[in-house]
Parts: structure tokens; sequence; C-alpha cells
């Protein structure tokens, strides 16, 4: 069992305490209304889809996903409407679900479906399919557009054109850069009990966990922060790895790139904060989408 240190389980134990005030936070909650379609597609072709969308979305711990057909607090009066298009104006469909506790709105629309016949070596016929459909997402607190994006869902090999037409609806999906659009982690990089090995960071905590959705194998930019002309300006530093969540507001991380600079953060900060500490500013980390290709070589130097 991996030993943690006396002041790891401080921090543990005063997580006991932030939670007092973390217990008031509330991951963004997003309703996936029903999909618009154009001409060649049925309703049941756009439920695929939206059942799709919604399981892709669901895969993000940091948001409540909430569908519009199943939700019990959406009465069925309301549910007509939306598939009526009866609530086709953008602010008053945004006010309807601000009033159920949505902060989002996902809508979808489905714009073209293609199939294409392809014969390989053998002479053996094969169909491909390839689905385009648009994703947006509609703020509840003033109707604008938080994100907006074409995609395209593929299928390939398939015996039979209806059969590529089903699988490229079943692969519909979002992107990650649709949460982060949308709802981004930000948070702080403690600067206690962290590790170093020559000059640079291994190992350290940020003040995000459980409650906020963070799971291990997330990535997140490291950040310093200035004040300039009354403006808080912001610098990439390095990334960091959440390797595992302790508490709810607690994650253990490790350094994938640039652990001397993030080092000198740290301490720049301590320094400032014996100076004057309602002036410092601490380490900030943000999420980000892929681990991309982080070599540090800590380790050989």
């Amino acid at each position: 069992m991996k030993r943690i240190g006396l002041n790891v389980l401080f921090l543990m134990l005063f997580t006991l305490f932030v939670n007092a005030q973390e217990s008031n936070y509330r991951k963004p909650v997003i309703v996936v209304n029903y999909f618009d379609k154009s001409s060649g597609f049925s309703d049941g072709d756009c439920e695929v889809v939206r059942n799709a969308v919604l399981s892709s979305l669901s895969g993000y711990e940091r948001l409540r996903v909430v569908d519009v057909e199943t939700e019990a607090s959406i009465d069925e009066e309301t549910k007509r409407r939306l598939k009526e298009a009866a609530l086709a104006d953008e602010l008053a469909r945004s006010g309807q679900m601000k009033q159920l506790g949505a902060d989002y709105i996902l809508e979808g629309n489905l714009t073209k479906l293609e199939t294409k016949r392809e014969k390989d070596s053998k002479g053996k016929i094969t169909f491909d399919g390839k689905l385009t459909y648009t994703v947006k997402v509609v703020s509840t607190e003033d109707g604008t557009v938080a994100y907006s994006n074409n995609y395209e869902a593929s299928s390939s090999s398939s015996d039979t054109e209806a059969e590529a037409r089903t699988e490229a609806l079943k692969k519909a999906g979002v992107s990650c850069a649709l949460v982060e659009a949308v709802c981004p982690l930000n948070g702080i990089l403690i600067d206690q009990d962290y590790t170093e090995k020559k000059g640079k960071l291994k190992t350290c905590y940020i003040n995000l966990g459980a409650i906020h959705g963070v799971e291990a194998g997330m990535y997140f930019d490291v950040k310093t922060s200035k004040n300039v002309a009354g403006r808080t300006v912001y610098k990439d530093v390095g990334v960091i790895k959440v390797e595992s969540v302790l508490a709810d507001d607690l994650s253990e991380c490790s350094v994938m790139r640039h652990g001397k600079e993030i080092l000198q953060a740290i301490k720049q900060y301590t320094m400032d904060k014996t100076t004057n500490e309602a002036t410092a500013n601490p380490v900030v980390i943000s999420s980000r989408c892929t681990s991309g290709r982080f070599i540090d070589f800590s380790g050989l130097f």
C-alpha cells in the first residue's frame, strides 16, 4: 500500500473543512433536446443519433446530462412543444429550460447521410456510410450560443447499404472540444507536499477532485498569472496529469512537461506569499482535451 505522508493526511483532513463550502458546488446541467433533421431522415434516425450523442456526452463526469425525453421534471406539454418546435424562439426555449435547472441546452441537426459502394480486389462488395450533422450548445442564461460545430460519423465495410446507414448513425457523438468550451475545469495547484528531483517538480496536488468530475488520466495546463493594467494575464508553464483522486477537492498529479518551470512558479508564489499574501497570485490549472506527446527528461539529468 502506498504510504501517505503526514502533510498529505493533513491536506485530506483539511478537505473536510473545505467541503463545507464545496458542498454548494453543482455540476453544470446540460439538457439534450430533440434533434432536427433535413429531408431524407426519419424520426427514428434522429433518435438513434440523439441517443449516441447522449451516450458520448455522458462519458464526461464533470457534467450532469439530462435527456429531455426521459426527464421527469419536464412535463408532457413542454415535450410536445419542443418536438413541434413551438418553442422555436431561442430565448423562450432557454428560459423554459432554465426554470427546470438547466445551464445549457444541446441541440442537433442531421444534415446529410451518404453511402458509398466499395469493391475489393477479390470482388467483394461492401458499403461505407457517412453522416454529417451539427451540434449547438445554448446558454439558458441569455440564449447565446456557447458552442457550435459540424460533425461527421462514418461506417465502413458494411454488407448492405441499410447497414452502412445505421452504423453511421450509431457512431455519432461529441468531442472533448465541446466540453472544454462549455464547462472547463479551473483550479489551483497546491503549494504544499509536492515532490521534486534535480530541480524539477515530480508530483503535486490540485484543489479539484471527485465533486468536480475529475478522473485519473485527465490532463491540466499549469499557468502563472499576473496583474497587468487592471487585468489578469496568464502564461502556460507546463502540463500535469491526474494520477489519483483523493477527495472531493483533492487530486494527486504527476508532471508531464516542464517540471522545472512549474517548480519555479510554485516557489515564486510561496515567496510572494511571505511578502504579501493578499497580492500573491497562485499557480492555476485548467483542463485540456488531449495529452499530446509529453516528454520530460527529469530523471535523466
